[in-house]
């Protein structure tokens, strides 16, 4: 046998090791990261969704809304929530979920209170919330940014409560077929939740009624 021969067939007898080393990940140190992130998830594995005053704690989120004949046209619908009342404080379509669209809701929430901020803002995390565009406002502003643990939108279930109320109350009973009928839907749905729709967390009252009995109450 070669000289060459013996080296191949002793090569193909050794058992190399990977030559790149892939860094595992540390499950505790990632949990302990995003529970941080949540600054509304509570040490008893609760959620702080009940702030003692309005403007304090607000939430966000966006969803998916179809228009047109066979619902084959898509709108994101992106809003603010305030925790207290459960109002929705501002709202803003596009085509699809942005950095913009989101930073452009809040500050038309911001706009609409009067410039009041809340001290936090919750959102989950999707890349529209992790981007720097929307995370360099709510810092400038002074805003806590909370995000909800991934994969668990219990995390921020005011605004899933929200988002099915408006499908299964309205949305599934009007049709849209343009995207001048959607946005007129939109604006009546919210008109509705925030004026007409009484809810059994604010004390039987519309969001609005309860909104404007605590600001009386705190001037």
């Amino acid at each position: 046998m070669s000289v060459t021969a013996v080296f191949v067939e002793l090569c193909a007898k050794v058992t190399y090791g990977p030559l790149i080393r892939v860094a595992k990940h540390d499950r505790r140190a990632e949990k302990k990261e995003y529970l941080l992130a949540n600054k509304l998830y509570t040490v008893d594995a609760g959620h702080a969704f009940h702030p003692v005053r309005p403007n304090l704690v607000m939430v966000t989120d966006c969803s998916e809304l179809t228009y047109g004949i066979k619902n084959e046209k898509k709108l994101r619908l992106s809003a603010v929530k305030d925790l207290y009342d459960h109002s929705i404080i501002a709202w803003r379509v596009a085509p699809t979920e942005t950095a913009q669209l989101v930073t452009d809701t809040i500050k038309l929430a911001l706009k609409n209170n009067n410039g009041i901020k809340p001290k936090t803002m919750h959102s989950d995390q999707g890349s529209a919330y992790t981007g720097g565009e929307y995370n360099t406002f709510l810092a400038g502003e002074g805003i806590i940014h909370s995000m909800s643990r991934p994969g668990t939108p219990g995390d921020n279930s005011p605004m899933e409560s929200f988002w099915s109320h408006l499908k299964t109350e309205r949305f599934a009973f009007e049709q849209a077929l343009s995207e001048v009928e959607m946005m007129k839907q939109i604006e009546d749905t919210i008109h509705w939740y925030n004026y007409e729709r009484r809810q059994e967390t604010p004390n039987g009252m519309t969001p609005m009624e309860y909104r404007n009995h605590a600001v009386k109450e705190i001037a």
